[in-house]
This record gives C-alpha cells, structure tokens and sequence, in this order.
C-alpha cells in the first residue's frame, strides 16, 4: 500500500494513514513516499515495513550500519545527525507540551554527541549465532561488527565467533576509556566449559566472569573494570549501572554542577545515587554528599569508589528512595537520577515537604519525567531543561533539569 510519511512517532517511526488508519512504518522519513508491507494490525493502529521507495527525504542518509534494517539496537541511522538532533529536541519540546502546562521556552537546545562510536558497554545473545535481538523481535541478527561500540568491543566479539559458545545464552562486554579495562560476562543455565572459555579468552579480556543461578562468579581477572569521568575513577562490576557513552556523560555531569552553582555550605541527597557517580563528581564543591540507592552492589561500588578517589565528605547508604522519610532531612540540594519508571509518589512527596531550595533532576525518559514535573512545579520552579544526545541512533534522549524551590 502506498503511504506518504508525516511525521516521526516518539519512536523513531514516520507515521502515515491508510484509509484513515494510523500506520507506523519502520525506516522512513517524513515527506517520503512508499510502499509498505502492513507487519501488524488492530482496530486502531497499523505497523509496517517499507517494500520500495517512490519518493525518498532529502535527510536521508546511507547508514553505517549493514545491520541497520533488521537489527533492533538502533532507530535513526537513516537520519542525517543534525536532523537527528532536531528530532529529539522536538521530541522533548512535544512531550513537555503535552503532559504539562509548562512554558516551552526553558527547554535549551540539544547538546550533541561528538563520539559516534560510543557504547562502552553491549548485550549479545546466543543461540547458534551471535548478535542483537532483530526490531519488535527474538530473532538474533548474526553480527561480525557493532558500528556504534568501541573499537575493542568489537576486536572481543570477533573472538567470539571463532569459539564454540555452548551452553551460554547471552554475553555482555564492557570497556574502559580510561585504561582499556576488559570485561566479558557469560550468561549461562547449565554448567560450561570453564577451562576451555579461560584459554581461548584469557588473552583478549582481563575479566571473566559468569553468571548462572543469579549469581556472579569470576573465573579469571580482578573481577571489575574502572573507568574514568572527569578527575575521578570509578570501579564498575558486572552488574553496576555506569553510563554507556563516558564521554557524554561528562557533558552531562558539568550541567548537572552546572545547575547546582554549589558551594561550600551546601548539603547534598544524591537520590538514586548507583555507584556514586554524581555525588562524588560534585563532592570537591560542596560540604556534604548523602548518596541513596536500593541497589547493595551498587552501594558496595560506590564506597569503593569513595576510597579511591579520596572523598572524605560523601556517605552513602543503601535504601529504597520510597522510604526516604527515614532520612533526616537537612539538606539544601537534591540529584535525583531515577530509573525510566520516574519518581515514586512518597519520593515526590518528600521532595515536596523537604527543605530543599534546588533540585537537579536528571531523566532518562521524557514522558516520566514531564509527569512529575507537573506535578512538582507547584512548589519549585521548573527553570531550564538541557536535553542530552548520550545514545546516538536510538530515538532515546536524556534531559538535565532544574527546579528552584518557590516562595
């Protein structure tokens, strides 16, 4: 059937009618013309695949990526990058009209990703082969190279298709900028090999670790990598969360500092704290950081984290923020950084009856993110958004807020 694009969905997708049916279509840009394969269909909605081309957008590119159509790692190859960015600045300025009633002038433009070979970590699946998941599907796209990893990542995976993967279902790499640390998880149900996996993996990686029965266990190396942000060094274990894009995530911490024009006197909560990372990067500026987070590995990391870079003025302690009423309330800045479910209603509430003067919210997802902003915006001033590019080609944007609390 044939379709002209409109406009691009929140996902990445154009969106068009057929007879006056909403259809998404995957690989196509607004203003183009198509054919298109209908792949779904309910009474409201329709999701397709572009079979040929009639007319093609004049910001389409050829992407990078011989993978790109099938595989599901990435959205927006197809999109020239300045385009891109137009695109998820947009996409923050509709969310934030939509869900709230906040003025559209605080958004700031996008701040760009200069390092397009950015992930430093990737997820791998097996199954007689080894790649990503194919789009809105288990199917495993065969790779030989992720365009988007650094470079190290992908000499590891060519390792990888030369060895017998029996008995692993899935495999994570992580990598350092900072020291070429090397990490390979194997995921596993059933026992494995693990003398063969140490001779033919030993050379390539410093880490081997596996993980069966909910639990990790190291089979060779130190059992973590570091890696560095700013002056600062960070331990990373196998299931610690650490920002994909480091070089980003530096761009990102300064406006984090940035928002907070800390001082001397300050008193921090560090809300969803992981390993650390904001508090201790703001630590110098302040007089004390409170990190908060669920996660005991995590906690464990960041007071690893606090000794090595010689923080003295930073605590951290492991606690679900749903229960930060427990937490004696004396601080005068709040980082929250939640996972893309948002803030929690008792969260938000503290937030609300704490003393807190400044908060610097730090989203993953837009539409949690314009949720409680509507609803903290009667009592801080929602003063600035800076949206963030850290996952180049995905439709996935970042933001950077801060709130002032009102009179």
């Amino acid at each position: 059937m044939k379709v002209k694009i409109e406009r691009l969905d929140h996902q990445g997708r154009g969106i068009g009618k057929i007879n006056n049916k909403t259809i998404f279509v995957y690989n196509a840009l607004p203003s183009e013309e198509v054919d298109v394969e209908i792949l779904k269909e309910n009474k409201k909605i329709m999701e397709g695949k572009v079979t040929k081309y009639f007319v093609t957008s004049n910001k389409r590119v050829e992407p990078i990526c011989p993978y790109f159509i099938k595989c599901g790692g990435c959205d927006l190859m197809h999109l020239a990058y300045p385009d891109e960015l137009i695109y998820k600045e947009n996409k923050i300025r509709q969310i934030i009209d939509k869900f709230t009633s906040l003025p559209l002038h605080i958004i700031k433009p996008i701040v760009g990703n200069n390092n397009k070979n950015y992930r430093n970590k990737i997820t791998l699946h097996v199954d007689n082969k080894i790649g990503y998941y194919a789009k809105k599907s288990f199917d495993i796209i065969d790779i030989d190279t992720c365009y988007i990893a650094l470079p190290v990542i992908n000499d590891i995976l060519k390792k990888l298709k030369k060895i017998n993967l029996n008995n692993v279902y899935e495999v994570v790499i992580r990598v350092s900028n900072y020291n070429n640390d090397k990490m390979i998880i194997l995921k596993t149900k059933d026992s494995i090999n693990e003398k063969y996996f140490l001779e033919n993996l030993k050379d390539v990686v410093d880490n081997i670790i596996i993980y069966q029965d909910k639990k990790y266990y190291v089979l060779f190396g130190k059992g973590f990598i570091e890696d560095k942000i700013g002056n600062y060094i960070y331990k990373i274990s196998p299931d610690s969360f650490f920002q994909v894009n480091t070089l980003q995530a530096k761009n990102l911490y300064d406006k984090v500092l940035d928002y907070l024009k800390p001082n001397s006197n300050d008193k921090v909560l560090d809300l969803y704290c992981g390993t650390g990372t904001i508090g201790i990067y703001i630590s110098n500026y302040v007089s004390s950081v409170k990190g908060i987070e669920i996660n005991k590995f995590a906690i464990d990391d960041a007071n690893y984290n606090k000794k090595i870079n010689n923080i003295k003025n930073i605590t951290f302690e492991c606690l679900d923020a749903s229960k930060i009423d427990k937490i004696k309330d004396d601080f005068n800045s709040v980082i929250v950084d939640p996972p893309r479910s948002g803030l929690d209603k008792k969260t938000i509430n503290y937030l609300i009856n704490s003393k807190a003067k400044k908060i610097v919210y730090v989203s993953c997802d837009p539409i949690t993110l314009a949720r409680d902003l509507e609803v903290l915006k009667d009592y801080y001033e929602v003063i600035e958004i800076t949206p963030f590019d850290m996952f180049t080609y995905t439709y996935h944007v970042e933001c950077v807020c801060l709130l002032l609390r009102k009179n």
